[in-house]
């Protein structure tokens, strides 16, 4: 058998074996595993592509499979070379690899070269904020640089635009020969973020950012925005759409190669689909960027698999030796491993030292007060109610098996909230009355009225009559709190789950002389932001009343500048969007002393009840999960209520005795 060497063609990203090619070609066996890795044959050459980024790895196989079938091969000068330099990489990153677990955990302080970079870090960022980050502010913003490649993993609340403020202002400020130096901001995230953004850079640098906007606008034109992106001269800080990427990726990849750009990307966990249009081409872009940073409080809402995207993000040659799992393992590890689990913590292990997590309980916020409010039907409601919840029981009680799988079920469920609050709702379509995208309405086949009521022509009078006949007693008691606050110069949110009672609502507190303002999902983006300004102004008392949706006001928005009260008119059973609407006021950057209040409004014998009780529950494991390194929040469905129903089916039982 003759010799075999591998030449490496790093111009045309490929590997040529020359020599003794018919040792190869006669083996069937060898030259069937051959095909996995793309070969071509061409001249007496058998050439192996290899993507950017695994070059090494690609080698690797080759050496696997002529080991296997016992052909001996040598190595090119290059080729031996470049192996060379890789293991020199790899030892190099496994030192700055150490070195970044040393920082995230907080434990350098026996390095003087970490303690003394730390030093020099926090008087520049100190020099350049006009904010004061605090100490754990600071240690995520000195990971961050120092990586330059990282996530943040921090709750709601924690203050991560400011952390990225102080990492993005330390890298500015090296020299500009230095390999770290950056000296633009692109930040990819949600429309609801962009004005955040902006306003964290006044806060943070005490002066406005030079902002192009690329999404939420629809006289920004193409050949702007590409103006912008080409331009010798652009603005310092570039905010763009998840979904806006794909249409511009040619584009921002030439940008981030002319200009030494931090790339963040907010609310990451809308990325996390390896197969998804947003996903790819935000992965796309990231080769380019000299900084890469991923945001987001939720980092696995449904499983580990949602890291594989965000790591192969930050690291895109580096990202499976990071993770030393393949997507197929995070899976499985997501459906059969407890988070405590060997192979759970050796995964967390592995990519610790490219992130930090802020928990809620290190963020040492001020007291909460949480106050629940029992109100008693109006006559003409408690007899709608009542006629809708017996009904319904009955229907629970006949099935052995009453989930929430049966979308008749969860819809019975949205009906009795309805009642329970405002019996006008019933009049509308499900799906015209909720903002969330999880009802596709198909439940009554577009009837206005639900079905099952088209028997009964007394309810249906009270439900068509209910609001000439009385107000909602919610209402009233909504009113009366609202009028008490107004007079001692506070400001109120006001949380409801239906569109509709948003809009009655405000419509009472009209002719009542109370101005408000809505932030539901009709609301434009430029009126949003206006209505948000203005209620964080505490010297603003244009309105003091915000009445708004959890689906519509969830990430990116704080209004605890202005605000420390929050009214809850109803709540529905989803955990997660009830923590993140009560984050919305409670957050980093309040006084230590500033008392921020909850009221819960419930209707006395309803649903309500049950859901108050349920949901508390609901929040005691969360909380719990929230404080995990990498917490998996699909151990909490919030799309099953099936425990609901049995809830309900047990208090009606002890009710009606």
């Amino acid at each position: 058998m003759g010799n075999i060497e591998i030449h490496l063609d790093e111009e045309n990203l490929r590997y040529v074996i020359s020599g003794d090619i018919s040792s190869i070609l006669t083996n069937r066996r060898l030259l069937f595993s051959f095909r996995r890795l793309h070969y071509a044959l061409k001249e007496d050459l058998l050439s192996v592509p290899f993507e950017d980024g695994r070059k090494i790895d690609v080698l690797g196989e080759i050496n696997e499979l002529f080991e296997k079938f016992g052909i001996k091969e040598s190595m090119s000068d290059e080729t031996q070379k470049s192996v060379d330099s890789y293991h020199r990489e790899q030892k190099n990153f496994d030192v700055f690899s150490q070195k970044a677990r040393k920082i995230r955990n907080n434990e350098f302080k026996d390095n003087p070269e970490l303690v003394s970079d730390f030093d020099h870090f926090q008087s520049v960022v100190k020099r350049e904020l006009t904010r004061k980050l605090y100490p754990l502010q600071l240690l995520s913003a000195y990971h961050m640089a120092f990586a330059q490649n990282a996530c943040n993993f921090a709750v709601p609340g924690a203050g991560k635009t400011s952390i990225v403020y102080g990492a993005y202002a330390y890298l500015k400020n090296l020299p500009k020969e230095d390999p770290k130096h950056v000296d633009k901001l692109m930040v990819i995230s949600p429309l609801s973020a962009f004005a955040p953004w902006e306003n964290e850079y006044e806060e943070c640098f005490g002066k406005k950012a030079q902002v192009q906007r690329l999404s939420g606008d629809s006289s920004i034109s193409r050949s702007h925005k590409e103006q912008h992106l080409y331009s010798g001269n652009p603005c310092e800080i570039t905010l763009i759409f998840h979904g806006g990427v794909d249409g511009l990726q040619h584009e921002i990849v030439d940008f981030l190669k002319k200009h030494k750009t931090m790339l963040v990307v907010d609310e990451a966990h809308r990325i996390k689909n390896p197969e998804g249009v947003w996903g790819k081409s935000v992965i796309n872009i990231a080769k380019e960027a000299k900084s890469k940073v991923v945001l987001t409080g939720t980092p696995v809402p449904n499983g580990y698999e949602d890291l594989y995207n965000l790591y192969q993000f930050i690291y895109p040659f580096k990202f499976k030796d990071i993770l030393k799992f393949h997507y197929g393992n995070l899976v499985d590890m997501t459906k059969n491993s407890e988070p405590d689990s060997e192979r759970v913590k050796k995964f967390t292990a592995n990519i610790s030292p490219y992130f930090i997590r802020i928990k809620k309980s290190d963020l040492k916020l001020p007291p909460v007060k949480e106050t629940i409010i029992h109100v008693e039907m109006g006559k003409e409601q408690r007899k709608i109610y009542d006629f809708i919840e017996t009904k319904y029981i009955k229907s629970f009680q006949k099935s052995n098996s009453a989930t929430i799988k049966d979308i008749l079920n969860k819809a019975k469920l949205i009906r009795l909230r309805q009642a329970s609050t405002n019996p006008s709702l019933l009049m509308k379509p499900i799906k015209e009355t909720l903002e969330s995208d999880d009802f596709d309405g198909r439940t009554f086949s577009g009837n206005k009225m639900p079905d099952e009521f088209q028997d009964d022509s007394e309810i249906l009078s009270k439900i068509s009559l209910y609001m000439k006949s009385e107000t909602p007693s919610k209402f009233s008691s909504i009113l009366d709190l609202l009028k008490e606050k107004i007079k001692q110069n506070e400001k109120i949110l006001v949380w409801t789950i239906f569109v509709q009672n948003a809009k009655q609502f405000k419509d009472l507190l009209s002719k009542q002389g109370i101005n408000s303002e809505l932030l539901i999902g009709e609301t434009g983006q430029v009126e949003r932001e206006n209505i948000i300004k203005k209620f964080n102004d505490p010297l603003n008392t244009e309105f003091r009343v915000v009445i708004a949706n959890p689906f519509a006001v969830a990430e990116s928005i704080s209004l605890h500048k202005g605000c420390h009260n929050a009214v809850y008119m109803e709540r529905d059973y989803n955990c997660s969007n009830f923590l993140q609407s009560k984050d919305r006021i409670h957050r980093v950057g309040l006084p230590a002393d500033q008392e921020t209040n909850y009221y819960y409004i419930l209707s006395e014998d309803s649903i309500d009840e049950v859901i108050d009780r349920q949901l508390h529950i609901k929040v005691e494991r969360m909380e719990k999960i929230i404080d995990e390194d990498i917490p998996l929040f699909s151990r909490i469905d919030d799309s099953d209520e099936t425990d609901l129903i049995k809830a309900l089916l047990d208090n009606y039982a002890k009710r009606t005795q």
